[in-house]
């Protein structure tokens, strides 16, 4: 790159052309989004047109001197040659010269032009979580197919002598329904290739072939009664997924065959991929519904001896990308930071690792996002040297809870800046004076949020947390054991379920010593979530389960889990009566893990279902000051609550009341957990983590949970791209 300033970034593609502005230093800008001029939008336009239209759509797009194109082709990455591109021209093969083309347009500007796989794969290699990589393979399953693989170890993306690496959506393959072959054309115009059937187009053409070829299961499916109803295939699906329907998988197992017959050659040819990256509008808007489909496959037909030796060494190298972890346009910026792509000669596209320390970055500097009083931004901030006794955190993953929609709503008046207490992290720096020799650079943690004695440390709350690249951990929180090393990681996105898991088992250890027959659970959050499908496990197979779910969608989402409750009800619409006859016989235990506003009117609720009964509550949500209740007279429940502290005292202390109505009822309540609470709970979700996989239903990166956090904190609901938000997992990486 030649000229100072932000880098005119675009990704462009057979549906859209989205653009921004980029630096090292402020990140990515607002990105806009325009229709593509592409064949797919256009069937009919000749291509000489088509081409006009794309290159004057990018030359509008450009107002800096310097722009980087992340464009959807194959093309020679030496020379920026445009060979051809069936989602942008059909099966048009004349080629291109790109760079020529927009530099005749546009001479004041600086083009770099590169396959927009490679960008999205140059900004996905520069997480520290490849740190440990040799080889990382991503592929884009999308309008179209392609992949690129990196040698990290060299920063090379080979090349063949045309420029060209990973065009595997042209491979010849095969694909079956009902039980016969299917026989669907590429829109490269030939048949029987990966992208005819496995692509975003060749989904939708597959779909089709069923209909027709079974119209009876069809039009009984969850998947085919939404489409008949007006639902477009590309919401009806993952729908229909998400209510276990039984065509709906059968479709997705029949496009992702060829998907899986790429990835199971590649990591037979090259054990040193150690990371399979899928991303793309495909892979990424189904997500775990793509995942369990390949792993399907990969079950049923692994690797010759690996997969009966290491069953999970293939999995285990998946990784669906969320939203914006694989951004072309920011590898499209990174890339001109590097060299003309047009330059001349080599046959390896170069890629240094984009860190703290590159020359276009000060080393001293993170992105966090910080609240502030116009609202909340992703933006650089200085990166604290940890002074004696501090540690220097990098979360890896980070959660998003109930108490952090508050603060963002304005309910709670926390006053850190960044947000976040749920999370796994590893440590980068070490402040002197530290003694424990398990906490040193590298070692994966997770932090206890609450200081069992000082009110000085509450992360994410008084302390800044974990929605940024680089966190400090005080010295009150690293002396106090605060600072958890782990043996074992929780597989991919599952590190943001360890705080809450840990809830449930605190809740569960402390209720289940009071033997009830029945749990009633307030709550359709993450801890709620959780409470119920480990009750079994923590309070005895015969324990009884009641969920009380305080949204419509909440209830719904419930319904299609792959684990429920026994009784599901909705608070807006239940009685005092209709509840009890929920519960049963028998002692019960009530846990209400609810936003602050709601305990108290929960509690009142389960204390009206329960009178006469053996009844133990545990208080997990928030309450307001003062909090009393009509049925406890006299009694200070935030008093209560507060009492028992970061697992502190053991046993909890429980606090025995008598009601206005002459019943007794026990309650306790706590602020935090212990570390043993941690750790059991790190241990549990690498033990069987597909039963907790299902309840991270959004994942995004750091700047793009900015968006979504924006939404959540203008809306009362928790609902995402029409889809009910449980737990928001945010993958974090590299400044870039």
């Amino acid at each position: 790159m030649s000229a100072p300033g932000p880098i005119a970034v675009l990704d462009v593609g057979g549906t859209h052309v989205r653009h921004a502005l980029w630096s090292p230093e402020a990140g990515l800008g607002e990105v806009t989004d325009l229709p593509s001029p592409s064949r797919l939008r256009h069937p009919d336009a000749p291509v000489e047109e088509l081409r006009g239209r794309l290159l004057a759509t990018i030359c509008e797009a450009v107002t800096t001197p310097v722009a980087a194109l992340s464009f959807g082709a194959a093309l020679d990455q030496r020379t920026g040659t445009v060979y051809g591109s069936a989602p942008l021209f059909g099966d048009e093969t004349a080629p291109l010269d790109l760079p020529a083309a927009l530099r005749a347009l546009r001479p004041d500007v600086e083009w770099h032009v590169l396959n927009d796989v490679t960008a999205a794969l140059l900004h996905y290699a520069a997480s520290p979580r490849h740190r440990d990589h040799r080889k990382v393979l991503l592929l884009t399953v999308s309008s179209g197919i392609a992949c690129r693989t990196i040698d990290l170890r060299t920063g090379t993306i080979a090349t063949d002598p045309c420029g060209l690496q990973g065009e595997v959506g042209h491979l010849p393959s095969h694909a079956e329904l009902t039980g016969s072959p299917v026989e669907l054309a590429c829109d490269c115009g030939r048949p029987g290739h990966v992208s005819s059937y496995a692509s975003g187009p060749g989904l939708r053409r597959m779909a089709d072939v069923l209909r027709d070829r079974d119209p009876y299961r069809w039009q009984r499916s969850e998947l085919g009664r939404a489409m008949e109803s007006g639902v477009p295939f590309e919401k009806a699906l993952p729908a229909s997924l998400d209510a276990s329907d039984p065509l709906a998988a059968e479709l997705l197992d029949a496009s992702t065959a060829p998907v899986a017959d790429v990835l199971r050659t590649a990591l037979a040819l090259d054990p040193e991929l150690d990371d399979l990256a899928i991303t793309g509008g495909v892979a990424t808007g189904l997500g775990h519904h793509y995942r369990a489909s390949l792993e399907r496959h990969f079950g049923a037909e692994g690797l010759y001896l690996t997969s009966e030796l290491q069953p999970t060494w293939l999995t285990g190298r998946l990784t669906i990308c969320a939203p914006g972890e694989a951004n072309g346009l920011i590898g499209a910026g990174i890339a001109a930071l590097k060299r003309p792509v047009g330059g001349a000669g080599s046959d390896m596209v170069r890629l240094r690792r984009v860190g703290a320390t590159g020359p276009h970055r000060p080393a001293a500097t993170h992105y966090a996002i910080l609240r502030t009083e116009t609202g909340l931004h992703y933006s650089p901030r200085p990166t604290p040297a940890p002074a004696p006794g501090e540690l220097l955190l990098a979360p890896v993953i980070a959660g998003v809870c109930g108490t952090d929609l508050q603060m963002l709503r304005g309910i709670r008046d926390d006053g850190a800046p960044v947000i976040g207490h749920e999370g796994i992290a590893r440590i980068v720096a070490v402040g002197r004076d530290i003694q424990d020799p398990a906490l040193r650079p590298g070692t994966p943690v997770v932090v206890n949020p609450t200081h069992p004695e000082d009110d000085s440390f509450l992360l994410g709350h008084n302390v800044d947390g974990l929605l940024q690249e680089r966190t400090l951990i005080p010295a009150t929180a690293v002396d106090a054991g605060l600072v958890l090393p782990l043996p074992e990681v929780p597989p991919g996105v599952l590190g943001a379920l360890v705080e809450p898991l840990a809830v449930a088992r605190y809740a569960a250890l402390a209720l289940s010593e009071h033997r009830p027959r029945t749990l009633l659970v307030f709550g359709d959050g993450t801890v709620g979530h959780l409470a119920v499908r480990t009750a079994r496990r923590w309070y005895g197979p015969g324990i009884r389960t009641v969920h009380v779910h305080h949204t419509p969608t909440g209830l719904v989402w419930s319904n299609r889990a792959p684990h429920q409750a026994d009784v599901r009800l909705l608070s807006g619409e239940l009685s005092a009566g209709r509840l009890a006859a929920s519960l049963g016989d028998g002692p019960l235990a009530v846990l209400i893990a609810t936003p602050a506003p709601a305990t108290l009117p929960c509690l009142d609720l389960a204390l009206d279902a329960a009178a006469g009964r053996d009844t133990v509550v545990d208080l997990v949500g928030g309450l307001p000051r003062p909090a009393a209740s009509p049925h406890l007279p006299g009694a200070d429940l935030a008093e209560v609550r507060a009492a028992n502290r970061a697992g502190r005292p053991e046993p909890p202390y429980v606090a025995r009341f008598g009601t206005a109505s002459g019943h007794k009822v026990r309650i306790l309540g706590h602020r935090g957990v212990a570390g043993e609470h941690l750790r059991y709970a790190a241990d549990e979700l690498c033990r069987a983590p597909e039963r907790y996989r299902d309840l991270v239903t959004h994942v995004v990166d750091l700047p793009g949970a900015v968006p979504v956090l924006a939404r959540l904190a203008a809306s009362a609901d928790r609902v995402v791209s029409g889809r009910r938000l449980v737990k928001l997992a945010v993958r974090m990486g590299e400044p870039s």
